[in-house]
């Protein structure tokens, strides 16, 4: 079995996919109704991931015509230039995190600040017990 597709991926897309990260496609219409309602639920879920992969919202009545999309919304996963999986619809928040989740990796949670560990009372007992060359040679002469 051949792995070549019989349509070849036009050249936009291929340039898009040459790259280590993983590239998820979302493919919408605006004149359709289910993708009005699936394309904010995209956005939403796809801007906590936008700094681990490249997010494309491409509308099919303006962008080149991509084989694997037969109707839309259509989510394309890719990691390496390979298609790990196509989602017709996107189904419910959860389902759509959750293959964000398994193609991209688990977010790590915001660093929080943490309250420092020493206050000014400490920092001031401990430059009153530092031991500086003068004040050492002052207690060994003693």
């Amino acid at each position: 079995m051949s792995s070549i597709s019989p349509h070849p991926l036009d050249p936009a897309y291929r340039k898009a996919l040459n790259t280590w990260r993983p590239v998820i496609l979302y493919f919408g219409n605006q004149h359709c109704p289910a993708c009005e309602m699936a394309e904010p639920v995209f956005r939403e879920v796809a801007g906590k991931y936008k700094n681990h992969a490249c997010i494309y919202v491409l509308d099919t009545s303006k962008s080149p015509r991509h084989p694997e999309v037969k109707g839309t919304p259509t989510v394309l996963f890719y990691k390496e230039g390979k298609l790990l999986t196509k989602l017709k619809g996107i189904g419910t928040p959860e389902t759509l995190e959750e293959h964000f989740r398994k193609y991209i990796g688990k977010l790590r949670p915001k660093q929080v600040a943490r309250k420092p560990r020493h206050d000014l009372r400490w920092l001031k007992k401990t430059l009153r017990t530092l031991c500086t060359a003068p004040r050492a040679r002052g207690l060994l002469s003693r």
